[in-house]
């Protein structure tokens, strides 16, 4: 039953007029919050305008539409805003709107005990990437000769970038863009999981094709209980279901195997940068040697969540202590480092600048070849998580960092000659 390849839409005329590509999803949410299917709808909204998208728990049906259409800056998290839905609301049950990077963080939380799958709708997004905001605010204005406040619409289609004001239209190529510096933000170029297959559904625009394209949504059913709640939404009146065209579904592999193999390309780029060995903890501790202990790097990551760190133990760092020894930094690498989903976060609000989220991705990469552990997928866990909580989790932290200071003293007094 799972795999199968659908076009659908809204049945609701004001819904596809507002939607991205036909308002399937909006007219799914519709049919799982106004059933009672789910207690609550985890998406994003726009706020002050395009630029500013903001996660929204949603309880009453008649707001669902206000998430209708796509948001292409900014880079938050709905998984964050699950997380603290069910910590608020044990048992709650919830349908999640995600990018590849919210499914994989669903996915590190739910082994963690922190969310229960049984009780998720996930609605998977294909993802070319996001921006920033305020790089793309410069783009518009000097590359597009725009007014960014006036921009109607900003959003990448079959690699381009498509910016639209009144009566005026620019496009250009998403590399050269890129090749510019107004791009994706370093970890969405770098991002393994265009097409979310953790989900119980996955939408998008990729693999449109024929009569249909100009009003669809191209689906993929990922489970039986997403194929079950698609069919369910359709028999009650909120979307229209058709067969995918063959040569769209030929299409969309075609757009998925090329995001992948320029993914693959950036990461190879990106980690040759940051050396290997006795060079990579010398560019490690030349780069966080700006830190000013914010502490937003650990605030914004999704899996840093352990209370014991953050109320606990000073871990070695001094209060006031500004710039941090290296430690600060070296502890954190340890507790994430192995389930890094590369989602970019700390790095985007990072005030120094610091290039902590590619930092903590290589580093990821490395673990997955001694470990075989990908986060983010249904199966498998992390290295960390298989240790028991409790007493033998604090015995083992104490004796792993008691040996990884001791290792790390000696590499790091060896990188200072």
């Amino acid at each position: 039953m799972n795999g199968r390849m659908l076009y659908g839409w809204s049945v609701d005329d004001h819904i596809r007029e507002n939607a991205a590509s036909g308002g399937l999803v909006t007219g799914l949410l519709l049919s799982l919050l106004s059933s009672g299917t789910v207690d609550a709808v985890c998406a994003l909204r726009k706020g002050d305008d395009l630029y500013d998208p903001r996660p929204v728990l949603i309880t009453d049906p008649e707001e669902i539409p206000g998430c209708a259409g796509s948001l292409f800056c900014g880079s938050v998290l709905t998984a964050d805003w699950a997380y603290s839905a069910v910590e608020a609301n044990p048992g709650i049950k919830l349908a999640v709107v995600v990018k590849g990077c919210d499914a994989k963080a669903v996915y590190e939380l739910i082994k963690r005990n922190k969310l229960d799958r049984d009780d998720l709708f996930l609605i998977g997004l294909n993802c070319s990437g996001t921006f920033s905001p305020v790089q793309t605010r410069s783009f518009i204005r000097e590359v597009c000769d725009m007014n960014p406040d006036l921009v109607d619409s900003f959003q990448i289609r079959d690699g381009r970038v498509v910016v639209i004001s009144g009566d005026i239209t620019r496009e250009y190529p998403l590399e050269n863009i890129e090749e510019r510096g107004f791009g994706r933000r370093d970890s969405c170029r770098r991002c393994d999981t265009p097409i979310p297959r953790q989900c119980d559904v996955v939408c998008g625009t990729w693999g449109l094709y024929g009569e249909d394209s100009e009003h669809a949504t191209f689906v993929e059913t990922c489970t039986d209980k997403g194929l079950n709640f698609l069919l369910q939404a359709e028999k009650d009146g909120y979307i229209i279901l058709v067969p995918a065209d063959a040569k769209g579904v030929k299409a969309r592999t075609r757009v998925e195997a090329a995001m992948l193999t320029i993914s693959e390309r950036n990461r190879k780029a990106m980690f040759a940068k940051t050396g290997t060995g006795m060079e990579r903890l010398t560019w490690i501790m030349e780069e966080t040697s700006r830190c000013i202990k914010c502490y937003q790097c650990s605030h914004a990551c999704p899996l840093c969540i352990c209370k014991e760190c953050q109320t606990k133990k000073p871990w070695l760092v001094k209060p006031g202590e500004v710039p941090p020894p290296l430690m600060f930094h070296l502890i954190r690498f340890s507790h994430i480092a192995d389930s890094c989903i590369n989602c970019g976060q700390c790095q985007d609000r990072c005030a120094m600048d610091i290039p902590v989220s590619l930092m903590m991705h290589a580093l990821q990469a490395e673990l997955e070849q001694m470990f075989g552990y990908h986060p983010g997928k249904p199966e498998g866990m992390p290295v960390l998580a298989k240790v028991s909580q409790h007493e033998e989790w604090e015995h083992y932290y104490e004796n792993s960092y008691q040996k990884m200071i001791h290792l790390f003293s000696q590499k790091i007094t060896a990188a200072e000659r």
